[in-house]
């Protein structure tokens, strides 16, 4: 595989500067790191953004700049907050343009030393397929029988890659993927009924949600598209410490405990939906529920109490 081929990474950073650094020595580790390209995407202050928060996005700048992470780095930095949504969107959109396809990192994913071998395989052995919208680097604990890689229908946030042709049916609109989803069927959509993407759906619609990552599965729901999984997750999130947009502190270092995968190979196997994932999937959804049905109910209360103050 020569750098030519390799497809380009893209990192979205703001305000934690240890999170970056992480992450950015992790990616350097791999393989293919001094091959690839990489664009950093730094998003700018928010109008209320506090002193430590201003010196934050002042030092994860000064990181991002360290060093040559990568074989090629671009860095593309905005004067202005476009917020984590907003940019993922407008930046992987922009890149996938220009290359054709990207593999996609935030600000708080160490990834195995195999990462961007098994992603770019994965871009390679389902480039044509259209039926395949998404390669996912994180997963959950799988049995030990299971396949190499296996399909999914849902989507993961945490190390993925996609095709122009996949992120061009890209939709934006939470009233229509909810239109959408309801017609052709939510419970399948919510993985059976065990998991809680409806409702993220809903709470976009709501306002009290602004993210990208459910409207994006909802697109490659609706569209009968399938995500390819490693047996074994190859990224972790180090971002449930309380730092996170969108992750809420994780006491237990739930997250934190899995090992990553050093190698998945990827061959090529009938697109289908893999049972034996799928199992594991909807296993992983139920213990979620338990674990953050408590936080997502502080979360509303605390919600509805700042209307009153």
């Amino acid at each position: 595989m020569n750098s030519s081929s390799l497809a380009p990474i893209v990192l979205f950073v703001y305000g934690r500067p240890e999170h970056t650094r992480a992450t950015l020595e992790s990616l350097s580790r791999n393989g293919l790191a001094k091959e690839s390209l990489l664009y950093i995407f730094a998003d700018g202050p928010r109008n209320d953004a506090s002193l430590k928060t201003l010196e934050a996005i002042k030092e994860v700048r000064k990181i991002i700049r360290e060093r040559p992470w990568c074989g090629e780095v671009k860095i593309v930095q905005s004067d202005i907050n476009r917020g984590l949504a907003k940019s993922i969107v407008e930046g992987v959109g922009s890149v996938c343009e220009k290359h054709g396809d990207v593999i996609v990192l935030e600000d708080d994913l160490e990834t195995s030393p195999g990462f961007l071998r098994y992603m770019n395989d994965g871009l390679a052995v389902y480039r044509n397929d259209s039926t395949v919208m998404q390669i996912s680097a994180f997963n959950i604990r799988n049995r030990f029988f299971a396949p190499q890689t296996g399909f999914l229908r849902t989507s993961t946030s945490w190390g993925w890659a996609t095709w122009q042709r996949a992120w061009s049916l890209y939709q934006e609109d939470a009233n229509a993927l909810m239109v959408g989803v309801q017609k052709k069927d939510a419970r399948a959509f919510d993985l059976g009924g065990v998991s809680f993407h409806h409702e993220e759906l809903q709470r976009n619609i709501d306002g009290d949600l602004s993210t990208w990552a459910v409207k994006w599965y909802a697109t490659i729901f609706l569209h009968d598209g399938l995500c390819l999984y490693p047996r074994k997750t190859m990224v972790r999130n180090l971002g449930f410490d309380g730092t996170g947009e969108n992750c809420h502190e994780d006491a237990e270092g739930f997250h934190r405990q899995w090992r990553l995968a050093s190698r998945i190979r990827v061959s090529r196997q009938p697109v289908v939906e893999n049972n034996i994932y799928l199992s594991a999937m909807q296993r992983h959804y139920r213990k979620l529920l338990k674990r953050w049905t408590k936080t997502r109910l502080r979360d509303r209360l605390l919600r509805k109490l700042d209307l009153f103050r």
